[in-house]
């Protein structure tokens, strides 16, 4: 493959919500990628997008820029994501995959092996690794500020407002809810900051009543070479939770938020006051399309020089594999307002006697 001016050709497939909100602006903000071609099943929805964003071709079949594109950012609803990349690796094309990697276990297993084969980069987009709060946090820890980890406490929760294009997380019949959504994300949050792949499901409660779940509570063991901490991960659909990850050890607790931000926060040990506080001057919240141009870059720039700066479909796996196991080891969870008519049945039940 001939990368002509140091600038890798991209299509995108899929010109839904990630696309038009995070993955286009990103584009516009790096000079080693462009972004020549964007593909949706619905052909007027990538007429217009391609329009707004001065992008020359479009089309609703992915087949058709085979051979005119160096690679593919893959951002279709998940059960999609292995078809389409695996037609795209075959091709000789690099493909940089949405987050799940894939609808399965196997299905990921079965990508990372033909990319070995092609000889081509699959990366996967955990773009949260790249936020400056995470990035801080991840140093800290590895520089032993805490001790050894001994335990963990991780919430991200909020009423559903992401801007859908198509009602695909609610209506498919292999659709997943929060667990495959956020917990993905933060079970690689975790991972990668405690810089290990070595965790074990608990136990795993959640909402699931026949249709996606909204709420989830999980209980891990990961394994670090210091020690075995413990933790949680609540996640919800529904409900403003927290929204922060805090690691406890020997010397305090350090504490960001899960989505990124300009601040990390340090409560030494034995102390419940004011935290010492870490914070990024000029830092500017927003749709996170600085770590999106960031990831983008680094994919195109591991294309040119043959280095690996994206987050390898292998590490994926690992948090697929954590996924599929919450679902395996599912159970109820106890709603509060169930927690009240039975606190109220039992009530009424023993006055009556």
């Amino acid at each position: 493959m001939n990368i002509t001016n140091n600038q890798v050709r991209f299509a995108i497939i899929g010109a839904g919500a990630i696309t038009e909100e995070s993955y286009l602006p990103a584009a516009e903000m790096v000079s080693n990628a462009v972004v020549s071609h964007l593909v949706d099943l619905d052909i007027n929805r990538a007429k217009d997008v391609a329009r707004r964003f001065q992008i020359a071709n479009f089309d609703n079949n992915y087949k058709k820029v085979f051979g005119k594109v160096d690679a593919v950012i893959v951002a279709t609803p998940p059960d999609s994501h292995a078809k389409i990349s695996i037609d795209c690796l075959n091709h000789g094309l690099h493909v940089l995959c949405e987050k799940p990697l894939a609808a399965s276990v196997d299905q990921a297993m079965n990508m990372v092996e033909i990319a070995k084969r092609t000889s081509t980069h699959l990366g996967v987009g955990m773009v949260r690794r790249l936020s400056w709060s995470s990035q801080i946090l991840k140093k800290l820890i590895g520089s032993n500020m805490l001790g050894p980890v001994q335990r963990f406490d991780i919430e991200e929760g909020w009423e559903f407002s992401w801007p859908l294009r198509t009602g695909h997380i609610f209506q498919n019949e292999n659709s997943r809810g929060v667990i495959a959504d956020c917990g993905t994300h933060l079970f690689d949050l975790l991972l990668w900051i405690l810089g290990t792949n070595r965790a074990r499901v608990m136990s795993c409660k959640d909402d699931n009543l026949g249709g996606i779940e909204a709420n989830a509570l999980i209980e891990l063991e990961v394994e670090t070479p210091a020690l075995r901490s413990t933790g949680r991960i609540e996640v919800s659909f529904s409900r403003q939770l927290r929204n922060t990850m805090k690691f406890y050890g020997k010397r305090g607790c350090l504490e960001a938020e899960t989505v990124g931000a300009k601040k990390v926060y340090f409560y030494p040990s034995g102390q419940n006051d004011e935290p010492f506080v870490l914070s990024l001057p000029n830092y500017r919240s927003g749709k996170r399309n600085k770590e999106f141009s960031l990831q983008l870059s680094n994919f195109a720039d591991s294309i040119i020089n043959g280095s690996i700066k994206y987050v390898p479909a292998d590490e994926a796996v690992t948090i697929m594999s954590l996924v599929e196991k919450c679902y395996t080891a599912r159970r109820p969870l106890v709603q509060p307002w169930e927690v009240k008519h039975l606190e109220s049945f039992f009530r009424e039940n023993k006055n009556g006697e």
